[in-house]
């Protein structure tokens, strides 16, 4: 069983159906459903993208100017996930937030708006969610295995982006301007992406690729 874990307005079905194409079983859970207890036959996480991870727990404030829309149930629940998912050693794929929360659990910063930045790539364009508004270059690690060839287009829905990477982590696939488009963890088994690779496993192999390997990696327990 593959565990989405997404906000309650999140749309999970384009993960569902995501986890579906390659093979697996997807089951997902919001805050709503009042559970901070990962189930016993997970054998994966999947992190969903959405608001924002809180400010405060990287230890900053809300920047001044920034609108920052927050969902603190759903970053209790996915803290609560991760500890139980890396406790069992369960493989993670983060998309977009996701990559945030991860980056953040393991001590990292975030930029709170990419556009007060001098980052130059639009990384939230008005386009549509299966619209490839860029490309980005993977740089070796297990990402770099995963996408042939190395530079590739993606979709881009974010305004948040790494300021400061985390301990542990290795940032893998970088976009046009430099901002961390993909990291994993050296340690344990995470991937996670910045783009919304569930929005194009029907146009884009390296969609594909990512869970495809993430439903290897499940074992059934």
């Amino acid at each position: 069983m593959i565990i989405i874990t997404a906000g309650d307005r999140t749309p999970a079905r384009p993960y569902e159906a995501a986890i579906e194409h390659a093979g697996g079983v997807p089951r997902t859970i919001t805050p709503s459903q009042g559970t901070l207890a990962l189930p016993a036959d997970a054998t994966a996480l999947v992190l969903a993208g959405g608001a924002s991870v809180e400010p405060a727990r990287y230890a900053s404030p809300v920047e001044d100017g920034v609108t920052v829309k927050l969902d603190l149930e759903r970053d209790r629940l996915e803290w609560a996930m991760l500890d139980q998912a890396l406790d069992r050693g369960l493989p993670v794929l983060a998309i977009c937030r996701g990559l945030q929360m991860v980056n953040v659990y393991f001590g990292g910063e975030l930029h709170q708006d990419l556009t007060r930045t001098p980052y130059t790539v639009n990384h939230r364009p008005d386009a549509s969610r299966t619209e490839v508004t860029h490309t980005v270059t993977a740089k070796g690690g297990r990402l770099g295995e995963l996408f042939s060839p190395d530079q590739f287009g993606v979709n881009s829905i974010h305004k948040q982006g790494v300021k400061l990477l985390a301990e542990g982590l290795d940032a893998t696939v970088y976009s046009e301007d430099g901002l961390v488009e993909g990291l994993e963890h050296t340690e344990h088994r995470i991937l996670a992406v910045q783009w919304h690779p569930e929005e194009l496993i029907h146009t884009s192999p390296e969609s594909r690729a990512l869970f495809a390997d993430l439903i290897g990696k499940a074992t059934p327990r």
